[in-house]
């Protein structure tokens, strides 16, 4: 009777456990582009605008490292990321990002918006890719409209 007892309560906690487990799975797709967005907004907050560009689409990472010249006089003091919003199949998500920065030139501290679009790359294991809005980034860096 110990013997079935002690099985059941095996399989109980073995069941538990696996339930608890997947719960907590970070390498489903949602987990990884919460993580990889995370990543990628912290990195343009502390400037390491190199270091970022491996999260962008290749296709315009070139692009991407040509505004860091535009960040040379900027430090951003903080960022506010609104809700991940998935597409349909939820491989593809945007998110509203919204950094404080001040110039080093004039201490005025402003905000400027970016809407990140993620896409998860073709034939890879949770891979997320950003297309950045940089028009609307080096407008805002700018001051031009």
């Amino acid at each position: 009777m110990r013997r079935v007892i002690g099985t059941l309560l095996c399989f109980a906690w073995l069941a538990t456990f696996g339930c608890a487990n997947s719960m907590f799975d970070f390498s489903d797709k949602q987990g990884a582009l919460k993580e990889a967005q995370r990543k990628y907004t912290e990195l343009v907050r502390w400037g390491e605008i190199e270091s970022a560009s491996a999260f962008v689409d290749p296709a315009i990472s070139d692009a991407f490292l040509d505004t860091a010249q535009l960040f040379q006089n900027i430090r951003f003091t903080d960022f506010e990321s609104g809700p991940l919003e998935f597409g349909e199949g939820s491989e593809t998500a945007t998110v509203n990002v919204v950094y404080h920065a001040y110039s080093t030139r004039t201490l005025v501290e402003k905000r400027f918006r970016e809407r990140q679009e993620w896409y998860l790359e073709e034939n890879s294991e949770n891979r997320w890719r950003v297309r950045p809005n940089l028009d609307a980034i080096a407008k805002q860096l700018t001051g031009k409209r």
